[in-house]
């Protein structure tokens, strides 16, 4: 929704061919003319298997709404697969630009099914005009090395859209800890590691008193039936539900003290690579971040000096830190955080970049872009 809202405000007529995805979080009434091509569940994937297979003929009922179309823009390789299904039933070389946002775990094993599905996406890749990703670890670790591309790349980082209506940073709270109350550590958005919630839990429980998490969102991916367990009952363990996006966050975030942005439920490929929502959300409240050494999203905090970093065993290092941090210590960092360009965090010239891109793609041939 956000990528068709930005798509709008630069001047672009959007049709979209979506699926739908049930989901525990508020449901936003759709702006844009729209073709419905199934709704689809987590994690059942024979179901979402099916939903593809019928959308086909969904696409096939109104080939006519793609005739015309200056451009497709294909969020993710079985929607791109849709998009040259589409181009071929119009018979024509419709530019497809491409965003692969995440790298699925199944893309990066080395037995068969990976090695299949490397396959279809470099043949979808091979055929696209454009790739647009959200973090140059994707670029550095996978997009180059594994899949050997060498075409165009352009880096649409997770930040906050549209920003223009958001309030400026609230006052920081007043007296952590020294003043009774505990360190505030927030996480908002999809809740889908089980480590991270399974790390909070141990830390809430050990330094009670000391620290408090609060969730926002909904559970995502293999941990959605677990949750509830997950959470367990401590009284400063909460989840606070979901939330309208970008209208709540000026709230949330004024209420912590430390944004978690650890992220392990693919510690060796798309966790270490990815850049989150989350950084760039409290970029813009001034909320210092914390996250892992050794991730992209750990280089990005210790570049931008916006918080810490920490190394394994983390329970025991969050702990350490958490039991020991000085009140000066995190109001120095606090107002680093709060002095920070918060154009850095929004989206506003990178989708005036992105729309001048797509612009230029409407004129272009289909490249091929890889490496003998």
């Amino acid at each position: 929704m956000k990528r068709i809202a930005a798509l709008q405000d630069h001047g672009r007529k959007v049709i979209g061919f979506t699926f739908h995805r049930e989901r525990d979080k508020p449901e936003l009434p759709l702006n844009w003319e729209n073709i419905h091509l199934g709704t689809t569940y987590n994690r059942r994937y024979f179901q979402r298997l099916w939903a593809f297979v019928k959308s086909t003929g969904v696409l096939w009922s109104n080939r006519s709404r793609l005739e015309n179309s200056a451009l497709i823009y294909a969020v993710n390789t079985d929607n791109a697969l849709l998009a040259l299904l589409g181009r071929f039933l119009v018979g024509r070389e419709i530019p497809l630009v491409l965003e692969l946002a995440d790298i699925q775990p199944a893309m990066t094993g080395n037995g068969l099914v990976a090695k299949i599905l490397r396959a279809i996406e470099r043949a979808v890749l091979q055929r696209t005009s454009l790739l647009v990703t959200t973090s140059p670890g994707f670029v550095r670790e996978y997009f180059l090395p594994v899949q050997g591309y060498s075409g165009e790349i352009f880096l649409l980082e997770n930040k906050v859209y549209p920003s223009a209506r958001l309030p400026v940073a609230m006052p920081e709270n007043s007296s952590p800890v020294s003043g009774g109350r505990p360190w505030v550590i927030g996480c908002f958005g999809a809740l889908r590691c089980r480590r991270s919630l399974e790390l909070m839990h141990a830390l809430a429980l050990r330094l009670e008193g000391r620290v408090r998490f609060v969730l926002r969102g909904y559970p995502a991916g293999t941990i959605t039936d677990d949750f509830d367990g997950l959470l367990g009952d401590l009284p400063n363990f909460i989840f606070g539900g979901s939330y309208f996006y970008p209208d709540e966050l000026a709230e949330m975030y004024a209420a912590i003290d430390f944004n978690w942005a650890f992220d392990m439920s693919d510690p060796d490929g798309n966790s270490a690579w990815l850049l989150p929502n989350r950084i760039y959300e409290g970029g813009c409240f001034g909320v210092p971040v914390i996250g892992a050494k050794g991730t992209e999203t750990g280089r990005w905090i210790a570049e931008h000096q916006l918080g810490w970093t920490f190394e394994e065993p983390l329970e025991e290092t969050l702990a350490n830190f958490f039991g020991s941090v000085e009140d000066a210590d995190w109001k120095a960092v606090k107002l680093r955080c709060a002095s920070h360009p918060r154009r850095d965090f929004t989206g506003e010239e990178d989708y005036v970049k992105l729309a001048e891109r797509l612009s230029q793609c409407t004129n272009s041939m289909i490249p091929r872009h890889f490496d003998s």
